[in-house]
């Protein structure tokens, strides 16, 4: 048996990521067919039976698909696309006493962390993550880094939650698949009408395509189910500027509470 996250290449095949930090030799080929009859989707928690790679194969093949995201696989759940949802301001606040009590964040809120290098962005980070995970048990939390330097990956993987990704070693393709990865897999919750939340360490280091995709998927939706994105972006402007709150750090590692801000805190409950 093997099990994975489901990433779906350009040519309609996918491969299960067996390993947090994005592709392995252990990785799992599933077939266009086998995405195609059970309405798969990149984020997707699958299992099934697999086969060792036969000869001129690099990797092990998915027999067939028992499960999708811990359900029989048969008949395909009925959802709706990420896309479809309506986006609407966010309105249920995440409260953070001591950790971030201004400016308000919401459920489905893009948050971007911002200041000069050594500033306190990833111990912040850390401190957020760790308050979501433990104040707000239906809220789905992972983490992604993104170059992050080496001798923070450990303390990271040491909060106990879900991290992927790694060090600024690691090839930008790479590190930009994970994150993508981590967002899919958060998107497939809201699509069920759950909550989800990726904090990100670095935002920054991605390339601007991805930034936008990553950061411009948090929403609140009016179907219920939210995707709030809380990440490190240094002086990127661009990413300020769609942010629905920015936290500003000083080099003193204070929020600078007159260039943070909240757009519309009036409605976040």
């Amino acid at each position: 048996m093997g099990s994975g996250l489901l990433d779906i290449l350009a040519n309609g095949s996918g491969f299960l990521r067996v390993e947090p930090g994005g592709q392995s030799r252990g990785d799992v080929y599933v077939s266009p067919a086998q995405i195609r009859r059970c309405e798969l989707r990149s984020g997707d928690e699958v299992s099934g039976p697999v086969r060792p790679p036969r000869r001129n194969e690099r990797h092990p093949s998915l027999v067939r698909v028992e499960t999708v995201n811990g359900a029989p696989a048969e008949p395909p759940e009925q959802r709706p696309w990420f896309a479809d949802l309506k986006a609407v301001p966010p309105s249920d606040r995440l409260a953070m006493p001591g950790v971030l009590d201004s400016p308000p964040l919401g459920r489905g809120s893009r948050v971007a962390v911002s200041g000069p290098a050594g500033a306190g962005a990833t111990t912040l980070l850390r401190d957020v993550a760790r308050t979501l995970s433990e104040q707000y048990p239906d809220l789905a939390v992972s983490v992604v880094l993104t170059g992050v330097r080496p001798e923070e990956v450990d303390g990271w993987r040491g909060s106990g939650l879900p991290v992927t990704g790694g060090s600024f070693e690691r090839p930008p393709e790479s590190q930009a698949q994970a994150a993508e990865l981590a967002v899919e897999r958060a998107k497939r919750v809201v699509e069920r009408g759950g909550h989800a939340a990726v904090v990100i360490d670095a935002l920054s280091t991605l390339p601007p395509g991805a930034r936008r995709r990553l950061f411009g998927a948090a929403r609140a939706t009016e179907e219920g189910g939210t995707l709030t994105i809380v990440a490190a972006t240094g002086d990127d402007h661009e990413v300020l500027r769609w942010a629905s709150t920015r936290v500003v750090l000083g080099a003193d590692h204070a929020i600078d509470h007159a260039a943070s801000g909240t757009q519309h805190p009036d409605r976040l409950s």
